[in-house]
């Protein structure tokens, strides 16, 4: 493709951008510098990967266009750019999926600096790619397929816009190709999957990607061989399933063993308040939760997340990109959807360090979602003086929503109600009822 790079700006990366970020990020600028040539080639070839993908011109196109809007080739650098550093580092996330950690590891042993510093410079390049990227869909007047065209046909002109080979001595290594960049569509567990190992699903403005379930193995040719054998196994087939059944006819659902058995449906519905399938951890006095079967979250946006079948993300998703899926204005005890990896210091209202990671997607997920409007419920178990667990709850949901808020969530999208013991989901009998009950949930109350 020629003339692919004549356009009129000068390159972001250049001595003066390089010296900020070595201050900011209290690293030697040569080595900067050695980063960043390995850093821009990946940034390029990873984005022309993500073009290539389903939904990757429109995704792309998109995420160039507001960070051509927002100026940020002016201002990523300078403060208070925190929420686009954000989104660049769960671009990078998404992109690389897995090999993220090791990629960073790699880089920061290869050039000398800290994994946090590859961390931060993978963000500001990924950001500065989408700057630059907007910068020439607009000067071009590239709709989202030939801008798509463009990043696949010629990373090399996005890389020379990012870091010119002659612009400093380290930089030059940019001009042939690095030590072997990992190919996002082979390496990474969130690249498109060939339709043999699973499939792709369209829901809302995004993808889910759901894995091949697992061939089953082979019966031994020894009971192949004993027909008499397949007899004994079904009678004891058909033995069981009618000592379930009749049993679970007269299970009223309160026991934690049938909470722990509930549906293995790939997605239920997002309405239900059924508790997903997991265990009791002792130890922590924790209730862990089996989100289900691993699957890819493609957001609009572009950024991804693996998650679980069932997890809080997948069935908020679902339900806020499903227009069969609406909001029960009448009966406001409906709609709740358990937070399945949020927990609180025991009786506190401090956060353990696990639990940010999931208000994070769910932040992602609600960005997405501009007119949505949704309701934070905090609870405790029944332990304990009432009026305390109430404001106990109270204060947990509040410790969520503003987590939500600080993510880049409009705080006026968002309530946030305590509850106390108020409405417990099993019997606060046993330790695994209890720390069933003690919960934050999210309830979508607008779409």
């Amino acid at each position: 493709m020629e003339n692919t790079t004549s356009h009129t700006s000068q390159v972001f990366f250049t001595d003066e951008i390089v010296s900020r970020l070595a201050q900011d990020i209290h690293e030697n600028p040569t080595a900067i510098w050695g980063a960043l040539g390995q850093i821009v080639p990946l940034v390029a070839h990873s984005l022309a990967g993500r073009a290539a993908g389903p939904d990757g011109p429109e995704a792309i196109w998109k995420l160039s266009r507001e960070a051509y809007g927002a100026s940020v080739l002016e201002t990523i650098t300078g403060p208070g750019q925190e929420n686009w550093l954000q989104r660049g580092e769960a671009l990078m996330r998404g992109l690389l999926g897995e090999g993220y950690h090791f990629t960073g590891l790699r880089i920061a042993a290869a050039a000398g600096v800290s994994s946090a510093a590859v961390t931060h410079l993978l963000s500001v390049t990924a950001v500065a790619a989408l700057g630059i990227a907007g910068e020439y869909s607009q000067e071009h007047n590239f709709d989202a397929p030939a801008l798509a065209r463009w990043l696949q046909q010629d990373e090399d002109g996005l890389r020379r816009l990012m870091l010119a080979g002659a612009a400093h001595p380290h930089a030059a290594d940019t001009r042939r190709e690095p030590t072997p960049l990992p190919d996002v569509a082979k390496t990474t567990a969130l690249a498109e999957t060939a339709p043999s190992n699973g499939a792709w699903m369209p829901v809302g403005g995004g993808r889910t990607f759901t894995p091949a379930p697992v061939a089953p193995a082979p019966a031994p040719s020894s009971i192949a061989s004993q027909p008499w054998i397949w007899g004994v196994l079904l009678l004891t087939a058909v033995g069981l399933g009618y000592f379930f059944g009749h049993d679970s006819g007269n299970n009223t659902g309160s026991s934690v063993a049938g909470l722990v058995t509930t549906s293995t449906a790939a997605t239920p519905p997002a309405t239900s308040n059924a508790t997903a399938a997991g265990r009791y951890d002792p130890v922590n006095d924790k209730y862990i939760y089996d989100t289900g079967q691993p699957l890819i979250l493609r957001l609009a946006d572009g950024t991804t997340q693996k998650v679980g079948a069932t997890s809080t993300e997948n069935r908020l998703y679902t339900f806020l990109a499903d227009p069969a899926m609406q909001v029960d204005s009448v009966n406001r005890t409906k709609g709740w959807i358990n937070f399945d990896r949020v927990y609180f210091e025991t009786a506190q209202t401090t956060l353990t360090d696990e639990s940010f990671q999931q208000l994070r997607n769910v932040a992602s997920i609600l960005k997405t979602f501009p007119n949505a409007m949704v309701k934070i419920g905090g609870y405790t178990d029944s332990t304990g003086n009432a009026l305390k667990n109430f404001q106990l709850s109270e204060e947990r949901a509040k410790t969520a929503m503003l987590v939500l808020a600080s993510s880049g969530v409009d705080i006026n999208r968002i309530q946030a109600k305590g509850y106390g013991g108020k409405y417990f989901i099993t019997p606060n009998t046993t330790p695994e009822g209890r720390a069933l009950n003690r919960r934050i949930s999210i309830r979508v109350v607008k779409k």
